[in-house]
């Protein structure tokens, strides 16, 4: 998305054809639900059996203590999709979202666990030791990873980042017409935001670019990655539908790169030569058009707080980011599967054991203040 920044609701609602509603996480009713089932199932053991009641609300306690300790819940959220078998389609095509985001913003993904059950298997969320969710999707900005470790962050990687965690919300809305899960991803966009405030907000030549973030800024930058969000999965909805039955089948990382790649040919799928719509500080709400005279393009990036040689220079690096992987697309056609799996899984060794190695550093950073 091109042009201002500013979101409101009105316009958010004109452009994605969805209501607010459904692009905010819902509270979820869950945990109530499966309570008053287990509630009903112990009182009927307990009619017909004769046990007592306060026992089997104890033993459940215990069990559900148990299983939240040792299996991160795994046992718990089995029981739950069998009681609601919709919920596991939700979660697949919530992170799918997050996925393709992520890999039309050329950050590699680095891991996408479905379950609880995935979580506990994979390192990278944690495994057996500290796996502390039931479904997520790892993703890798080297960019925006360099920039946090000199407290300099341009508002092209804030944006990216933006995108890939409203990505989630953004695929639920799409395909359920509203968002159960996504609270955990507003609460991470509003905490990364939150804590630029301590960082240097520039561009490369020194000068400020970002205001501090508060609730109205968060709230607006929340409201643009989920329009972001939502024109880039209807653009490239071939290729989420593919990444989604890769996912559903129990596809590894290349299975599901290899499907987005191969849905873009079949597809026809470019890459993104241009925003797909731009954002005009014009009328009481905005002004959404799909395309500007050339003339005016100038013009439209002088809006804001930003200036012109600024938004020039970060759009093209936003756009290097957003074509980088698409443009794949057309050099598929000299590869066999095997070829692009083989490249892919190299590529995302390489960051993962920049990871890993961050992680240690940060385990033994714990294990030093639980010394002291």
């Amino acid at each position: 998305v091109g042009g201002s920044h500013i979101v409101t609701p009105t316009l958010l609602e004109q452009v994605t054809e969805l209501p607010m509603t459904a692009l905010t996480p819902k509270p979820t009713n869950t945990l109530l639900i499966a309570g008053v089932v287990v509630a009903v199932v112990e009182g009927l053991i307990s009619l017909n059996t004769g046990i007592d009641l306060n026992l089997l609300v104890w033993a459940t306690l215990t069990f559900a203590f148990l299983d939240k300790l040792i299996l991160n819940g795994a046992l718990f959220e089995s029981a739950l999709k069998i009681v609601l078998p919709g919920i596991q389609k939700k979660i697949t095509r919530h992170e799918a979202g997050h996925f393709l985001c992520a890999y039309l913003m050329g950050c590699p993904v680095e891991g996408c666990v479905l379950s609880a059950w995935g979580a506990l298997q994979d390192a990278r969320f944690g495994g057996r030791n500290r796996a502390s969710v039931s479904a997520g999707t790892s993703f890798f900005d080297p960019i925006l990873s360099k920039q946090i470790n000199s407290s300099v962050v341009t508002r092209s990687s804030i944006d990216r980042y933006s995108i890939i965690v409203m990505g989630g919300i953004a695929a639920e809305a799409l395909n359920f017409g509203g968002a159960d899960g996504g609270a955990g991803d507003e609460a991470a966009l509003v905490s990364f935001l939150s804590q630029l405030n301590s960082c240097r907000s520039t561009t490369t030549n020194g000068q400020s670019v970002l205001p501090p973030w508060n609730e109205i800024s968060i709230k607006n930058q929340a409201r643009w990655g989920a329009l972001s969000a939502v024109l880039l999965l209807k653009e490239y909805r071939p290729a989420y539908e593919a990444l989604v039955d890769a996912l559903e089948r129990g596809g590894n990382l290349g299975d599901c790169i290899y499907a987005i790649e191969k849905a873009g040919r079949d597809n026809n799928l470019q890459p993104l030569e241009k925003p797909l719509g731009y954002i005009l500080d014009q009328g009481q709400y905005g002004e959404w058009v799909t395309e500007l005279p050339p003339q005016e393009e100038e013009e439209l990036l002088s809006l804001g707080p930003y200036s012109t040689a600024i938004a020039q220079a970060e759009k093209e690096e936003l756009g290097t980011a957003l074509t980088s992987n698409v443009a794949t697309v057309k050099k598929v056609d000299t590869r066999s599967p095997e070829q692009i799996i083989q490249e892919t899984e190299e590529a995302l060794q390489e960051y993962r054991k920049l990871m890993e190695e961050k992680l240690q550093s940060i385990d033994e950073q714990l294990k030093n203040m639980d010394d002291r």
